[in-house]
């Protein structure tokens, strides 16, 4: 625990009364005056409590262990605040890379796509001209076997529709209050 200069003039001045305080006690205890002895008392009594005073004034304002507890706490709040910043930073940092990534997967990802459709329209194409030139070519072969001309007999399974069909009456409703048969 340590003094302030008023603190140690207050105590300096508390121990000039005290010895005044005992000195008066004595003299008058030597002389036989009562009044004398209770004024020595009283001024021992006023130095005690003014020293008394003087130490709870410095046990209440003594600040030094707060002191060490708020900088430990900025300390910690520091240490935190630094791992908070590193780990944003990093988090940054992975997103950006993530980004870059995402990015290039997905023009690796179109490349790929139109590759693919390139290759599925010349298929496409492909297949279409050989259905047309085999169409082309049924064609010309049913022109010449004379199977496009009109009234030439049909060749084939062909499913012939009946020619009278028939004629199927609506079915009454049988509804409720309705007078039917």
């Amino acid at each position: 625990m340590s003094f302030t200069a008023s603190s140690k003039m207050a105590t300096a001045e508390a121990i000039g009364v005290l010895i005044a305080g005992f000195t008066v006690i004595a003299y008058s205890a030597r002389n036989n005056h009562t009044a004398g002895t209770i004024a020595g008392a009283c001024l021992v009594l006023c130095a005690l409590t003014l020293m008394s005073l003087v130490r709870i004034k410095e046990w209440v304002t003594n600040t030094s262990q707060e002191r060490r507890t708020l900088s430990d706490a900025t300390r910690a709040a520091d240490e935190e605040r630094n791992r908070y910043v590193a780990a944003k930073a990093a988090l940054e940092i992975e997103t950006s890379r993530r980004q870059r990534d995402m990015a290039a997967e997905r023009a690796s990802i179109e490349a790929r796509l139109a590759a693919e459709r390139t290759k599925m329209r010349q298929e496409f194409e492909k297949e279409r001209a050989t259905l047309a030139a085999d169409a082309f070519r049924t064609g010309v072969e049913m022109e010449r076997a004379g199977m496009l001309k009109p009234g030439a007999p049909h060749v084939g399974n062909l499913i012939q529709f009946p020619k009278d069909l028939p004629t199927q009456q609506r079915e009454r409703s049988r509804e409720h209050g309705a007078s039917h048969p």
